[in-house]
């Protein structure tokens, strides 16, 4: 909450004062699947995710936005720490089956690969996306493809 007894709408969406549009957008549909009314059986899930409409209303509106950071100012944007940029050479492609995929929107999914090795999947990955990981060597990025299955790491 901020100092005006309303929940602020940059931690209801789990975003920083200086998030893009576009960042705003992804972090609200994230908080509205994972709250939807008809996902969700938890009874505060129809309240979280009126909440989450209500700051995407005010976040998305550049007008509104600017009313509410005047009203309520935060502290000042600082410089976001670089992220590790992965090892030349490590990517790859994570196939999903369409059923692995449903199966993402609401639930995380545990893969094994051969060599034993396994990598949770978030809820709420879908096509599109990509997965940093976190590996001895540096990082791998893996890039989320919704058809057969299947790991596929490419060098």
């Amino acid at each position: 909450m901020n100092g005006g007894g309303q929940v602020d709408p940059y931690a209801e969406l789990g975003v920083a004062r200086d998030a893009s549009s576009e960042e705003i957008r992804r972090a609200y549909r994230q908080v509205a699947r994972r709250h939807h009314p008809d996902v969700n059986r938890d009874p505060r899930g129809p309240e979280r995710f009126a909440a989450a409409a209500r700051a995407y209303e005010i976040l998305n509106d550049p007008a509104a936005r600017a009313r509410y950071d005047n009203r309520f100012p935060g502290p000042a944007p600082t410089r976001r720490p670089r992220k590790p940029r992965p090892a030349a050479g490590r990517r790859g492609v994570l196939e999903l089956t369409d059923r692995e995929a449903t199966h993402l929107e609401r639930f995380p999914l545990t893969l094994t690969d051969a060599h034993g090795g396994r990598i949770l999947v978030p809820a709420g990955t879908a096509h599109g996306d990509h997965l940093v990981l976190h590996h001895s060597d540096g990082l791998i990025v893996l890039h989320v493809r919704v058809h057969g299955k299947g790991l596929t790491v490419l060098d």
